[in-house]
């Protein structure tokens, strides 16, 4: 695709292994290379999206950050100042953005919950879900925060696949 549309730019966003296939593509292919939520680290080198985004950081000439933090560790990094725009957090952007249309379903009270009185849970990064370990004592620790408080688990296809039946 890249090939055949010789885009001006290729924005990709995040540390999923399709941000760095898509980053790997344009570089090889010389297309300038922007990078959405740029910076963010772990410092966990055994988790699979960091070392995404260290390379992708790496490929990327505009890097598009989400606060003075992801700034500082792409500065720590070798990285010039020209090459770092700080442009927000596109995930809260979004989550104000849909604010609005979600508080109009008025979910809790559909769901016979008490507005303020439940705790959402989301849960599908391969660290957490992929390692039965790990994903039964996460599991254990929410079953014990459910003694307590209701809790809305919108489950995430990954993790459905993993749950035990």
């Amino acid at each position: 695709v890249l090939e055949q549309e010789r885009p001006a730019l290729v924005s990709v966003v995040g540390d999923v292994n399709s941000t760095l296939a898509a980053a790997l593509a344009a570089a090889k292919l010389r297309v300038p290379l922007a990078h959405v939520e740029a910076g963010l680290r772990s410092f966990d080198r055994d988790m699979p999206e960091e070392l995404n985004r260290l390379v992708v950081d790496a490929l990327a000439d505009h890097l598009l950050t989400p606060s003075p933090d992801a700034d500082e560790n792409l500065r720590r990094e070798g990285i010039p100042d020209s090459r770092i725009h700080r442009v927000g957090n596109v995930m809260i952007d979004s989550l104000v953005a849909a604010l609005p249309a979600a508080r109009a379903l008025d979910m809790p009270q559909r769901l016979g919950l008490e507005p303020g009185r439940f705790a959402v849970c989301t849960l599908h990064r391969p660290a957490n879900v992929d390692d039965p370990v790990c994903l039964g004592r996460i599991l254990d620790g929410l079953d014990r925060v459910g003694q307590r408080v209701p809790i809305l688990f919108p489950v995430h296809p990954r993790t459905r696949g993993r749950l035990p039946a």
